[in-house]
């Protein structure tokens, strides 16, 4: 049986974390704004993922919505654990440091957030970690990766803006 979550279309994110002894990179895949006055996002980490319990010591994260043309480090991020291999030392991922976080942030990317962490939810199989945004830029130029029925795509022709 396919998952229903499948269905929903999501931006590729990478989320960033860094501690005082530790760094990791990882691909998620829900993730979204649940609030613009003040803003606020969640990403939703399974509680085995190496960067939930990072996320949780550091008290903030970084996500960078990952461009079309950066699949790749979706995949390295998504397939390799961070408690085996330090992924932000790979060549692949080129990163610049946030401005008010300790986490670093992804080149390249489509927009980038930077937030502390608001609180944690466990809901199911996963914890809900709320994000105050803190600092948010992003790159017009580039479109995000999507991913849908889990297989990645570009934003296709343009239908019009929204009222």
């Amino acid at each position: 049986m396919i998952s229903y979550s499948s269905q929903f279309p999501d931006p590729v994110a990478l989320v960033t974390v860094r501690t005082k002894q530790r760094a990791n990179v990882m691909t998620v895949g829900w993730t979204s704004p649940i609030s613009s006055r003040p803003p606020i996002l969640m990403v939703s980490i399974a509680p085995p993922r190496f960067t939930h319990d990072l996320i949780i010591e550091a008290k903030e994260f970084g996500v960078s919505i990952l461009a079309d043309d950066q699949k790749l480090l979706s995949e390295i991020a998504g397939t390799l654990s961070g408690s085996k291999k330090d992924k932000l030392a790979m060549r692949e991922f080129e990163s610049f440091p946030a401005e008010k976080i300790q986490a670093p942030l992804i080149k390249g990317a489509r927009a980038w957030l930077e937030c502390s962490l608001h609180s944690h939810h466990t809901v199911g199989d996963h914890t809900v970690f709320y994000g105050n945004v803190l600092r948010s830029a992003y790159d017009e130029s580039k479109s995000p990766l999507i991913l849908f029925y889990k297989k990645y795509y570009a934003l296709g022709k343009e239908r019009g803006a929204y009222p």
